[in-house]
């Protein structure tokens, strides 16, 4: 009988213990996360990059961003809208948290300032836009690569092509387009939206635009219209660019997981945003370029 008294005392000792741990879990305060730091995104109205007339900031940069976004996990982010000058103002500026920007070309002036990541997004170069239908009277102009000789176009009085008033397409384009910005065959148009709807009612021949913003221009104004890009002979296949952020500690410790995403990830899923903003015929051009960026990057 003792022993059945001790065997139970034993028992509500335990169980009295147990309880009492219980009830100071129970009035113990939750731990609190800790606050992570703020990364804001620095985006400049840049169709169809980023397209920031609508509720929603779109466009294939804009979801590029986000895809790594999803995977910065470590941070809290945050979207700036501003012109392409602040932003630059706004890397500068390191009291005010990590300010990075996905659609950045490396300079040696910004490099001064921005920390850049490895290549991100890849493009389609300024390229000479036409009509599908009329792409066989473009052959006499190409070389034996199928790339537009711009200089034997520009000076063939029988072509009509437009381009935008005082805008800088490049120095091999400029180069070209210096001598014969004020001919008969080359017209100057103030909106760079027009030149889509002159093409559709053929009162030019061709135009010069990046291939992603010809596509969207023609998805808005003329969504009935087959129009390709031919590339022009000496410009890049592909132009890079990607991802910088201030210079700072903070900054290169972002860039440095980003870095690590990039490696991760060698097919560069995320450039199948840019690829969506491309008509079929630009597209294959696109999907060639980036395999051998690709496969040059791997091998």
């Amino acid at each position: 009988m003792k022993t059945a008294v001790k065997k139970w005392l034993r028992c509500i000792a335990f169980v009295g213990a147990f309880a009492g741990a219980f009830v100071m879990c129970a009035f113990a305060k939750p731990t609190a996360p800790l606050a992570k730091e703020m990364l804001t995104w620095a985006v400049p109205p840049f169709a169809p990059a980023f397209i920031t007339d609508q509720s929603n900031l779109t466009g294939y940069a804009a979801d590029t961003q986000n895809w790594f976004v999803q995977r910065l996990t470590d941070y809290d982010h945050t979207v700036l809208h501003i012109p392409l000058s602040r932003l630059l103002a706004e890397m500068r500026n390191t009291a005010d948290g990590i300010r990075c920007s996905t659609t950045l070309i490396p300079t040696p002036d910004r490099r001064e300032f921005i920390v850049f990541a490895k290549t991100v997004l890849l493009h389609l170069p300024i390229s000479i836009v036409i009509r599908q239908e009329d792409f066989d009277r473009y052959k006499p102009f190409m070389n034996d690569q199928g790339h537009i000789l711009l200089w034997q176009l520009l000076s063939n009085v029988h072509f009509q092509g437009a381009v935008r008033l005082e805008r800088a397409y490049g120095g091999l384009v400029d180069s070209h387009l210096a001598r014969y910005r004020t001919s008969d065959q080359v017209m100057e148009v103030v909106d760079d939206t027009k030149l889509l709807k002159m093409l559709a009612l053929k009162r030019i021949d061709w135009s010069l635009y990046f291939p992603s913003e010809a596509e969207y221009y023609r998805r808005q104004s003329t969504p009935d219209q087959a129009i390709m890009a031919l590339p022009i002979a000496g410009n890049t296949n592909l132009l890079e660019a990607t991802i910088g952020c201030a210079n700072t500690p903070a900054g290169r410790t972002v860039i440095k997981r980003i870095n690590a995403i990039i490696d991760a990830n060698p097919t560069m899923p995320w450039t199948d945003f840019y690829a969506a903003w491309l008509n079929t015929k630009d597209r294959e051009w696109f999907e060639q370029a980036r395999q051998q960026f690709i496969s040059a990057s791997i091998f």
